[in-house]
């Protein structure tokens, strides 16, 4: 089974495609990456170096892909940070391209615009694509909580206004709608959820938050749920899945007091994770 990955690459760390494509793999998937950016290390840090991938640089690498006779195997499209509107336009013209050739392939849209703590951080028109073209093309979307207020519109508060947004969004084209990093509290412990809603219902897992100076969780995330989902688990055993084994990487991630996530060092994680958080019905 193959995945075809376009989001940001980076020499060290990871985030992008650097944190997606080995658990994708370890997970039993060809993955083709097809970077957006190509970065030093992810911009987190007090400096970094590189640049955006010209578009043509881009398509001319799914164009070969395509000469290889390759769509008609594309499981999945993957889409994560792409840093230009052009790479975004290119995202939707090659998943339509690929649907056209094969038409049960998922299209997952990680619609990364920005989150609580840095806000937006594309360029607006950037934002702008994503919210009103890139997530009509897609069969699932994963936005954060962040993410998931500049999509609707709507302020999130409570589950309530999660999954009325979630509708809203699966008004636009997507059939499924992930939302990650809801913040909530069992006890005194502060809490971090995420929550699955399709016309099969709607569910969510909850885990302890964890402190953690590492990006990319997000990226990782979005990777394990749609490579169990095409293992052909049940969305909310994806949803299980994927956040377990994230919670396992997170908590060896802080044991270590390392500043990238362990990806390689915990990969028994994506087979055998450490924790279980079992899904929730709630819809």
């Amino acid at each position: 089974m193959s995945i075809l990955s376009i989001q940001s690459s980076v020499a060290v760390g990871h985030v992008g495609n650097s944190a997606a494509v080995f658990p994708m793999q370890r997970l039993g998937f060809e993955v083709w990456a097809v970077p957006t950016v190509l970065f030093s290390n992810h911009p987190g840090y007090d400096s970094h170096k590189g640049a955006s991938v010209p578009v043509e640089t881009m398509r001319a690498m799914v164009d070969g892909i395509d000469q290889l006779d390759h769509f008609s195997n594309c499981d999945a499209v993957l889409s994560g940070y792409l840093g230009t509107i052009e790479a975004a336009k290119l995202v939707v013209e090659s998943v339509d391209r690929i649907k056209k050739v094969n038409d049960k392939t998922l299209y997952m849209c990680d619609p990364v615009i920005g989150d609580v703590s840095r806000h937006i951080y594309v360029e607006n028109a950037l934002a702008e694509f994503i919210r009103d073209e890139l997530i009509s093309h897609a069969d699932i979307v994963s936005p954060n909580m962040f993410e998931l207020e500049y999509l609707t519109g709507r302020k999130q508060e409570s589950l309530t206004d999660t999954l009325f947004a979630a509708d809203i969004l699966r008004a636009r084209g997507p059939k499924t709608v992930l939302v990650t990093s809801l913040k909530g509290r069992k006890g005194d412990k502060p809490t971090l959820s995420n929550v699955i809603v399709s016309d099969k219902g709607a569910w969510r897992v909850t885990v302890p938050q964890v402190p953690i100076r590492a990006k990319g969780t997000g990226d990782t995330f979005a990777a394990l749920f749609l490579a169990h989902l095409l293992r052909g688990e049940k969305q909310e055993e994806a949803l299980g899945f994927a956040t377990s084994t994230l919670y396992g990487i997170i908590d060896d991630t802080v044991r270590n007091d390392s500043d990238e996530l362990r990806l390689i060092d915990a990969q028994a994680e994506y087979l055998n994770p450490s924790f279980y958080f079992e899904p929730i019905r709630i819809g």
